[in-house]
């Protein structure tokens, strides 16, 4: 096992319908089932099996449909941190229904958890370095830190020219995706989509790789990500493979990767 620093682990609690995807209707589940809950203890699970502490980003209307999840994060020792109300990308969004999103999150988060929120990821990593109104909203709410730069382009979301590493903007600590830097490409791999199509073997070179430079990767998984049979969404084929691809793998490539690592949630990495 690599001992040579912590690395930080983080999961957006949303539910198996939530997604972001252009032309694409997304429905809005009515009927509550066990699945989530069910995911979120696999989760901990994981966790305490290699005794890692983690950073869960809940989604507002999520915990107030399942406020024992929430509670059980908490009991095991996890960070909760806002990833907003609904699941709205930001920069669609103006400065006062972001600010009143965020606001209403906290709240229902505060209320359950019994603790202070410091820390907040926007849904599909929804904004830009330069999207000052953002970054004001937040401190504003008496947050420490964010985590929803992404600095690779996609063709979904994505600020290539972001900063690669934590690093302070507008008085918050910035926690940004993992990247490696190959020349001139910045190559994503400890997130959603990337961390399931990319193979162990990269995912654990790109977080070796940044270790060796005195930073931390950081993984960041949906608990439908190891949920093989989580129901299907009708989308486009490459819509499809995003969402869908290898399933029934990132389970144990997470298990593989927590075996080899040491990781921890981003308060206790930022030490608030």
């Amino acid at each position: 096992m690599s001992l040579a620093m912590k690395n930080l682990l983080t999961f957006d609690v949303e539910e198996w319908f939530h997604a972001n995807y252009s032309a694409v209707e997304i429905p809005e589940k009515q009927d509550q089932d066990e699945r989530l809950e069910r995911n979120v203890q696999k989760l901990l699970g994981l966790c305490e099996k290699h005794k890692a502490r983690a950073t869960f980003f809940v989604l507002g209307e999520t915990a107030e449909r399942y406020p024992k999840a929430v509670l059980r994060i908490r009991e095991k020792g996890h960070e909760v941190a806002s990833h907003g109300y609904r699941h709205d990308l930001v920069f669609r969004l103006t400065p006062e229904a972001f600010a009143a999103d965020l606001k209403k999150s906290i709240a229902i988060l505060e209320e359950i958890a019994q603790e202070k929120i410091l820390g907040y990821r926007a849904p599909s990593w929804s904004t830009f370095r330069h999207l000052e109104w953002f970054f004001d909203i937040l401190e504003k709410n008496g947050l420490i830190y964010d985590s929803s730069l992404f600095p690779a382009k996609t063709y979904l979301y994505g600020d290539r020219l972001a900063e690669r590493f934590p690093h302070r903007i507008h008085n918050l600590n910035e926690i940004p995706a993992s990247t490696l830097a190959l020349g001139r490409w910045r190559i994503p791999f400890g997130s959603g989509f990337f961390f399931r199509f990319f193979p162990y073997f990269f995912i654990k070179t790109g977080i070796k790789t940044l270790n060796k430079k005195g930073q931390p990767g950081m993984i960041c998984l949906h608990p439908r990500e190891i949920d093989a049979s989580s129901p299907r969404l009708a989308l486009p084929p490459r819509e499809r493979f995003i969402h869908f691809v290898n399933l029934k793998t990132a389970a144990q490539k997470l298990d593989k990767l927590l075996s080899t690592f040491r990781f921890c949630s981003i308060r206790e990495f930022l030490s608030l």
